[in-house]
């Protein structure tokens, strides 16, 4: 990527962020002048930036996302993985990043040195444990459709195992 791209890109991220905490400001009901005094900036200042006429520095972005209590993971999934700021405010998204936290912190609780890193992570992701923390924060029928494939994934890791083949399955052919 050019050195224009690269700038477009990040232009595009702080107007994203800007207007996710002004929506998030519109739905906390918080004036001009309550921003300003909670975080230390002049009235001035804070309606530029409510406006989109001037750039949020990362500081006071910081301290607006804290003033009203965003989930910092939730917007960074939303604008830097998915590229849609919007997606911030849909309660399924909501739940998507919650229970792929959860999944994230069950892979490396689960995770012990005695194994390899590829059975670590098949035994975490597939666990039973992983799976109902993760379903029950999803739902729709994730533990049954879940549960379904995995005797098929241990036969796999076992026939791998048996012939001393790799458990990365083979390419497709062309």
């Amino acid at each position: 990527m050019d050195v224009c791209s690269l700038e477009a890109k990040r232009i595009e991220r702080a107007e994203q962020y800007r207007l996710v905490i002004c929506e998030a400001w519109r739905r906390n009901g918080m004036t001009n002048k309550q921003v300003a005094d909670a975080t230390g900036r002049g009235p001035s200042i804070i309606s530029k930036v409510k406006n989109g006429r001037c750039n949020i520095c990362a500081d006071l972005r910081h301290r607006l996302i804290d003033l009203f209590e965003m989930d910092r993971v939730r917007l960074f999934i939303a604008i830097e993985i998915a590229g849609k700021g919007e997606l911030y405010f849909d309660p399924s998204f909501k739940s998507v990043c919650h229970a792929s936290v959860c999944f994230v912190q069950e892979l490396l609780t689960l995770m012990s040195d005695e194994t390899s890193p590829e059975h670590r992570a098949l035994f975490a992701a597939f666990s039973d444990q992983t799976i109902g923390l993760v379903a029950g924060r999803a739902g729709n029928g994730l533990t049954e459709r879940i549960t379904t494939i995995i005797p098929m994934i241990t036969n796999l890791i076992e026939t791998a195992n048996q012939s001393g083949s790799s458990t990365r399955p083979a390419p497709a052919a062309a």
